[in-house]
């Protein structure tokens, strides 16, 4: 069986002797040749892989874990960034009387620095807009949690049921969703407090 050099060519009858040419003609060669019988290209590919595959991993837990629409989470936690993108845009009109006088509702409610929830105000008119990145029912309820302040079915405000009487018109007629009343275009919403005598 003969031995070949594989660097210059030349034949050997044993191995004693293919190994004392390396040795003596190639040895700065041999080491090199051993060193690179590591396949870097190999590592390198399995090292993008499980990196790719972490990604992914990642990915899909994250998909998992964060709810798939907006739906789930509550008005005052919703920011839309602004009017652009968005796919509902309704207004409706609110006005609290308090025995016989109204209450003024204050421009800019869920409007802050980068935040605007999808119930806000931009004047003090009693215009409420109700938008967002998605078709979804809001109530009156939510818009009132927005601007921090109470109101249900019995009680406006700190007006409450025990000292005086309590009534919600939508459009002209009584309504007693209170809270739970969701808004519509054009709605004209009127809360009505009167102390008792």
């Amino acid at each position: 069986m003969d031995f070949k050099c594989d660097i210059c060519n030349r034949a050997f009858g044993s191995k004693e002797a293919f190994d004392m040419h390396n040795s003596a003609k190639h040895s700065n060669s041999v080491s090199e040749k051993k060193t690179s019988n590591i396949n870097y290209k190999k590592i390198r590919n399995w090292g993008i892989f499980i990196i790719l595959l972490g990604l992914i991993a990642w990915g899909v837990y994250a998909l998992m874990t964060i709810p798939n629409s907006y739906e789930d989470l509550p008005a005052s936690e919703i920011n839309i960034g602004s009017h652009k993108n968005i796919a509902l845009h309704i207004h409706s009109d609110l006005k609290i009387l308090i025995d016989g006088q109204e209450t003024e509702i204050p421009a800019n409610i869920g409007i802050e620095s980068g935040i605007m929830r999808p119930l806000h105000t931009h004047d003090s008119s009693g215009e409420i807009h109700i938008e967002g990145p998605y078709q979804r029912d809001f109530t009156i309820g939510e818009f009132f949690e927005i601007w921090g302040m109470t109101f249900n079915s019995t009680c406006i405000f700190e007006n409450c049921t025990d000292k005086g009487e309590l009534k919600m018109l939508v459009n002209g007629q009584e309504n007693n969703e209170f809270n739970d009343h969701v808004l519509r275009d054009d709605d004209e919403i009127v809360i009505e407090y009167l102390f008792l005598n």
